[in-house]
């Protein structure tokens, strides 16, 4: 699935765009509601996701995602180490 996709997915998931409420606002959702925040920002996230890998495959770098929290994260593309870099396909160096 392509990230454009995701993001068309999570605009179906999500059509009343409750990501774009303030903390205080989500918090307070019915469940319902809260199900359908949580979908639209999982498919927005993994669709982010996807792009960071794409650019990172692209220049040839590795993407470090170093976890903040049971749900944050911080990512950085680095050089890639080269006990990795020796597991990619020949056609892609």
């Amino acid at each position: 699935m392509t990230p454009q996709y995701l993001n068309e997915l999570a605009d179906l998931a999500d059509p009343d765009e409750l990501w774009r409420l303030g903390w205080e606002a989500q918090r307070d959702l019915p469940p319902e509601k809260r199900k359908q925040l949580d979908a639209g920002v999982t498919l927005r996230r993994y669709a982010a996701h996807l792009t960071t890998l794409a650019g990172a495959l692209e220049r040839k770098e590795s993407v470090l995602i170093t976890p903040l929290s049971s749900c944050g994260q911080a990512t950085m593309c680095v050089e890639t180490p080269p006990r990795h870099r020796k597991l990619r396909r020949t056609d892609d160096l």
